[in-house]
């Protein structure tokens, strides 16, 4: 584990502000994204069978914040700056920002407390760190999330998740952009899926990703690289491409899907708030594209996609 260090940039506003500033927050390129919600318990009531110690009460934040992680480099102050402009846009007042120098170790062993063997569809994620001892038709796949995340506890990667095995079969070449992790891509060749390109614009996660595939023992099946949505994929093309990032970065790629996507191919995209599902929608049929296949959790939407001159069918 290298000891370099993080900076943690808190802010609070407004609840109605979170999911946007998060937003924010993601496309300056930060490791991980924390919401701070003083009202979490009553939110989530106990059962009868739970208790909720003192120690636990005292971690309750007193106002809606968000946290984020960026690494301590040349490239931190033009970020923070250029996030203060785009919140002061989006406020209408210039945030404070609370900054803490948080290291890379100290982060990564407080979460491996939560991350357990999760179980979604016939395919395992489990923590390097976990024993586990796959049932029958079981596909397991090894992951270290690092600063990077991407654990499949997330209902967008679940999401992802589950659709991945209903059209993974049959597919040949996938492009996972905004690979994190590489939890997506790892997936996608545990289900048989022989040539994958992982890409994200983070040189961290490209890391992570890259050391999470050769744990898992698929560098034959699986390239990375540091790429800023399609850019540097050249002229290859995919019969499948998926993508679990911010809703705007969704819409701002559909035009361009052509480019990668083979005609009869396929798109796979989550990250979508329920809010904004429309736009994605009118987006995608507005470039030929039709919904094969649509679902929902915890206020997140994964959907499947085909050209609609295709045929529309896996």
């Amino acid at each position: 584990m290298s000891s370099s260090f993080w900076s943690e940039v808190k802010v609070e506003v407004s609840s109605s502000f979170g999911e946007v500033v998060a937003d924010a927050f993601q496309e300056e390129g930060a490791g991980g994204v924390i919401y701070e919600d003083p009202f979490i318990l009553s939110d989530h009531p106990c059962r009868d069978d739970e208790y909720v110690g003192t120690e636990a009460l005292a971690t309750v934040p007193g106002k809606f914040g968000i946290r984020a992680y960026f690494p301590v480099d040349d490239r931190l102050g033009e970020r923070l700056n250029r996030l203060k402009e785009k919140l002061s846009g989006i406020l209408g007042y210039s945030p404070d920002f609370k900054l803490t120098q948080v290291q890379e170790e100290d982060w990564a062993e407080a979460w491996k407390r939560y991350f357990k063997p999760e179980h979604i569809g016939k395919i395992v994620i489990k923590p390097s760190w976990e024993e586990y001892y796959p049932q029958t038709g079981e596909e397991v796949v090894e992951l270290d999330p690092g600063m990077a995340f991407g654990t499949g506890t997330h209902p967008t990667t679940r999401l992802c998740i589950l659709l991945l095995q209903e059209i993974a079969p049959g597919r040949t070449a996938m492009l996972d952009i905004g690979t994190g992790s590489g939890i997506l891509a790892l997936v996608g060749a545990r289900l048989g899926i022989k040539q994958i390109v992982a890409t994200d614009i983070d040189p961290l996660a490209v890391k992570v990703a890259e050391a999470n595939i050769h744990r898992n023992q698929l560098e034959q099946l699986i390239q990375v690289r540091e790429s800023d949505f399609l850019h540097r994929i050249g002229d290859q093309k995919f019969d499948l491409v998926v993508a679990n990032i911010i809703t705007n970065a969704i819409i701002q790629m559909i035009p361009e899907l052509d480019k990668v996507l083979e005609p009869s191919g396929f798109f796979l995209a989550s990250g979508i708030i329920d809010e904004r599902f429309g736009e994605v929608k009118t987006a995608l049929e507005s470039h030929g594209f039709q919904l094969l296949k649509v679902l929902s959790d915890e206020g997140w939407v994964g959907l499947l996609a085909g050209k609609a001159n295709s045929g529309g069918s896996e």
